[in-house]
């Protein structure tokens, strides 16, 4: 059995061992369990994996699982939002075929989150992406410094399975072996960039991707690790003829704000004023720091926004996103240095919450074929998402 909240999942058994820390686990001070091994991630995955060759699913709840569910799902959310998408299609020169070339997307429950995601995944046209991952679960193995990769060579995706880009194979025999762990039972224990897949391949049904989890690490290690990245990348890049945007996209994970006693995290009070200034504050972050041209400088305050720079697992504020973002829109803006391309330019798209709008209004039959939601959402527990795209200011 497991015990649900917004970015964590723990079985009863081990409720004991943790404490909940401005919304991720953390282990227990006399707790020393070993990390969990395969068998036990897999016993608490709703799909399990098919061996190493197609990744499950972990959350059978929060997230779709079949083609009838997925479709109804972003159907519905795209419908919701198709005249805010089309708007800012005509502002910023966008179509199905010409998007953005990467961004920032929740990973929350559909229910709560898809209206928001579908403003990036919607525009997100290249068929391979590189998708980077917050790993919640990091304390359980005691990783930081190093980027975590699977084997599989296919995630479960609703209309099928979705392949893994050979690109990772040239990614790994170029790394430094310091740089990456390979490790599927890592992949199975985190739902960051599961939740993303069946939006990708809604969009593209032969998108194919690369995944990428990123534990604790300072900006200096982000940035290095960004700039080992995209130098390969970028390498790969022209060998192929392939362009940003156009054949490979960075997606970046993340929910924003987790508000609440549950994570211990309520500076505002809990009523509807301390909700808007929780809001306001969100909306802040992102205008400042995701939207507008990238910059590394801006993407190190972000991290020390979120997390104590000396300590970096001491949390300032309740993102997800502490060392994804910043990894990730690193990464891009390198690539797209490296690639003689113009500095990429945000645009903070959606920004909603656990409360903001009802649940999305599905089907009955998609309900009960068991979509839910996996925490609940009110004044004194609440998520926040902030949806942000990037393009190229001279195309």
């Amino acid at each position: 059995m497991l015990v649900y909240t917004f970015g964590m999942d723990i079985p009863t058994t081990a409720v004991a061992a943790v404490l909940m820390i401005a919304g991720c686990l953390v282990l227990n001070a006399e707790s020393s369990s070993p990390p969990p091994t395969r068998a036990e991630v897999e016993a608490e995955m709703g799909l399990r994996s098919e061996g190493d060759v197609v990744r499950g699913q972990r959350d059978t709840t929060g997230f779709v699982v079949t083609a009838e569910q997925a479709e109804d799902v972003v159907a519905t959310a795209v419908g919701l939002e198709a005249d805010a998408i089309l708007e800012r299609d005509h502002t910023l020169g966008l179509s199905p075929e010409h998007g953005y070339i990467g961004g920032v997307c929740p990973h929350d429950d559909h229910l709560y989150a898809a209206r928001a995601y579908v403003h990036l995944t919607e525009r997100i046209s290249a068929p391979r992406v590189v998708l980077i991952g917050v790993f919640h679960a990091a304390r359980l193995w005691d990783l930081e410094n190093v980027l975590v990769f699977d084997s599989f060579e296919d995630w479960h995706g609703p209309w099928g399975p979705v392949k893994v880009d050979p690109l990772r194979g040239e990614v790994l025999a170029r790394l430094s072996k310091s740089s990456f762990v390979v490790d599927n039972a890592m992949h199975c224990r985190e739902h960051s960039l599961e939740a993303i897949v069946p939006f990708l391949q809604h969009r593209n049904p032969e998108v194919s991707i690369l995944p990428i989890l990123v534990p604790y690490a300072s900006w200096d290690r982000l940035s290095e690790l960004a700039d080992e990245l995209a130098a390969i990348l970028a390498g790969v890049m022209d060998e192929n003829g392939w362009r940003l945007g156009r054949d490979l996209a960075i997606v970046v994970s993340s929910d924003a704000v987790h508000y609440g006693p549950d994570f211990d995290h309520a500076p505002f009070g809990t009523d509807a004023s301390g909700y808007q200034h929780a809001v306001d504050r969100d909306e802040g972050l992102a205008e400042k720091y995701l939207a507008g041209p990238l910059d590394a400088a801006k993407l190190a305050q972000f991290e020390s926004t979120l997390v104590d720079p000396d300590d970096v697992r001491t949390y300032r504020l309740p993102w997800c996103g502490r060392f994804s973002i910043p990894f990730g829109l690193e990464l891009l803006r390198d690539l797209a240095a490296r690639t003689g391309l113009a500095t990429p330019e945000g645009h903070f798209l959606r920004y909603a919450t656990s409360l903001s709008e009802p649940l999305l209004p599905v089907s009955p039959q998609t309900l009960e074929a068991g979509l839910g939601t996996t925490a609940p959402s009110n004044l004194h527990h609440w998520v926040g998402y902030a949806t942000v795209g990037f393009t190229l200011p001279d195309e």
